[in-house]
């Protein structure tokens, strides 16, 4: 997909956005985060790293996940962001969506290769958190879903 011209107010506009969102992290992050789609979409085309860490070594995607915003993660997945990337903790942004109860970017993530079977630092998987108690129902059938494509 050809990136495109940027005029000279996009440019404002970009650094005035990413001068506000940086005050709380990586501008970039804080976008996903806020589920800003319109900043993300920008600061994408803009060529802005989309491997940027935030608290807790998270990027863009994990806070995407977090906040549920799928639209934000498909725009980030489409971007060339690592899906199976890990923060301090070991969660990859499949684990964060679980762990937040979002099942669309759970469903996003596995429908563009997500791996169920990255270990976090405590030895547990995608699999065994969509096995905890509170997991929404719709969430853990997607990632037995998910288990029997392997």
């Amino acid at each position: 997909m050809p990136t495109p011209e940027l005029t000279p107010a996009d440019w404002v506009n970009i650094s005035l956005t990413e001068a506000l969102l940086a005050r709380d992290g990586p501008p970039l992050y804080v976008a996903a985060k806020l589920g800003c789609l319109a900043a993300v979409k920008v600061m994408c085309e803009a060529g802005t790293n989309v491997e940027v860490l935030g608290p807790n070594k998270q990027r863009p995607l994990h806070a995407a996940a977090a906040g549920g915003h799928e639209s934000i993660a498909a725009t980030l997945v489409s971007a060339g962001c690592d899906v199976d990337a890990q923060d301090e903790d070991g969660n990859t942004p499949l684990i964060t969506a679980i762990l937040n109860g979002h099942a669309a970017p759970v469903e996003l993530l596995l429908a563009v290769g997500a791996d169920i079977e990255i270990a976090r630092l405590d030895g547990m998987t995608a699999i065994h958190i969509a096995q905890l108690p509170g997991t929404p129902k719709v969430i853990y059938e997607l990632i037995m879903l998910g288990q029997e494509e392997i």
